[in-house]
């Protein structure tokens, strides 16, 4: 059996500017002043990493407290103001999932840098939430290589059997820092090229397997089985 451990921003979904809407929102609601977010890279980042990163280019405290207080107005704001509109499947998600919720070889999770509610709450707005009973999140911990133990770990307490990282694992996502964190597991990774980052900056990295879209689901499973 394999464990796929899906990203979501810019794999799965995109949300069009809202998260970014709602971090500028929970930032300004602790602080005094006008917050900045240019020049903050977003892709692939966890969102305390992405918080504190906030914080220190507008000259405001980093403090663990700090951060805390900042994602749980974060959180409230997402689940106040994201709709199903705002949320966009991309393509090949949506023939994918099922099929691979459906096939005795696979099993699904996720690796994302969004805390945990945020990551339900985006994907809940189209559907796409009961495909993923385990996962790791931002929330577990700032560190993004860290994440894919956690989550194998989880799956394994699920689906009642062990995955090995080279052989049974498969990281699915749209940047570097999804390749970075897949082979710092040891994991097989395939990049997508449907988020920030195009094919061209994707294959320096050199992935598996490098995809513009996800493909239709016999095709998907055939070049990674095959990986």
């Amino acid at each position: 059996m394999t464990l796929f451990l899906f990203d979501i921003d810019g794999t799965l979904v995109r949300v069009n500017g809202r998260g970014r809407e709602a971090v500028n929102e929970a930032l300004s609601s602790h602080t005094d002043q006008p917050i900045s977010l240019d020049g903050v890279p977003f892709s692939g980042r966890t969102d305390p990493a992405i918080i504190e990163a906030v914080l220190a280019h507008n000259d405001l405290p980093t403090t663990d407290a700090m951060i805390e207080a900042v994602i749980t107005t974060y959180v409230d704001t997402m689940r106040g103001a994201l709709r199903p509109a705002d949320v966009e499947v991309l393509p090949g998600v949506s023939p994918l999932l099922p099929r691979l919720n459906d096939h005795p070889d696979a099993h699904l999770g996720l690796v994302t840098g969004n805390v945990e509610p945020i990551a339900y709450e985006k994907l809940g707005a189209q559907g796409l939430a009961d495909y993923f009973p385990v996962g790791a999140f931002g929330s577990d911990h700032t560190d993004r290589n860290r994440l894919p133990a956690l989550a194998t770990r989880r799956a394994r307490n699920h689906a009642g059997r062990a995955f090995r990282p080279a052989e049974h694992t498969v990281i699915v996502g749209d940047t570097p820092h999804d390749i970075e964190c897949a082979r710092a597991a040891g994991a097989r990774v395939v990049a997508v090229c449907t988020g920030r980052y195009s094919r061209n900056e994707l294959s320096p990295h050199a992935p598996d397997l490098l995809l513009d879209t996800l493909p239709a689901p016999d095709a998907f499973l055939q070049r990674v089985f095959d990986l």
